[in-house]
């Protein structure tokens, strides 16, 4: 039988995405306040902001669901 060592989620992909939503959310808000805005952004800053709360969420779904076969 080989060892079984824990595995580790090494993808953290939407995390990085997330972040970079809510960066963008930010500096479009801020922007948006002056007058101005980003111009390849055709959306709302919170449309950004709620991309990025389901990238999140999903990527703490499958953190817990890795969590959870570790421990099994």
């Amino acid at each position: 039988m080989e060892p079984r060592g824990e595995q580790v989620f090494k993808a953290p992909v939407f995390l990085a995405v997330a972040i970079l939503l809510f960066t963008l959310a930010i500096i479009e808000k801020l922007l948006n306040l002056i007058g101005t805005g980003i111009p390849i952004l055709d959306v709302f800053p919170r449309q950004l902001l709620d991309w990025a709360t389901f990238l999140l969420i999903l990527d703490i779904a499958l953190l817990l669901r890795q969590i959870l076969e570790n421990r099994l």
